[in-house]
């Protein structure tokens, strides 16, 4: 959730801290593996939909899968999986002021409060 809000746009400095921060959240192999993490393919000229966690070929037009736009892994091995991420001052802020925005513009949704919660000092939003 956090990377989807991040801004797509703004300046230099801006745009490395974002960059710098979806590294951080995004998955490792090792991360991967652990969780048996698996992408939904799509045979573009059958159809036809599997599971992997590398690009296949469809084993009845032996043609390149496309993306299917969804994933899967297992979630009790994922409950293991606890992944540390470092934020500076930098960059909590700029999750802090890209929470306070959307709720200022009153577009905060039920999937921000958590990170609301986290990012944006408690009380605040009362005032």
């Amino acid at each position: 959730m956090l990377q989807s809000m991040l801004p797509q746009e703004g300046d230099f400095i801006t745009l490395k801290l974002v960059r710098k921060l979806k590294e951080s959240l995004a998955f490792s192999e090792k991360e991967i593996s652990e969780i048996n993490f698996k992408n939904h393919w799509k045979c573009s000229k059958c159809d036809k939909v599997e599971l992997s966690a590398e690009v296949i070929k469809c084993q009845d037009c032996g043609i390149y899968m496309i993306p299917a736009g969804q994933v899967t892994w297992d979630e009790e091995k994922a409950i293991n999986v606890v992944k540390d991420v470092h934020m500076g001052k930098a960059m909590l802020n700029l999750c802090e002021t890209t929470l306070q925005k959307l709720s200022d513009e009153k577009k905060l949704t039920e999937q921000h409060i958590s990170l609301f919660e986290k990012f944006v000092a408690p009380g605040e939003e009362a005032e």
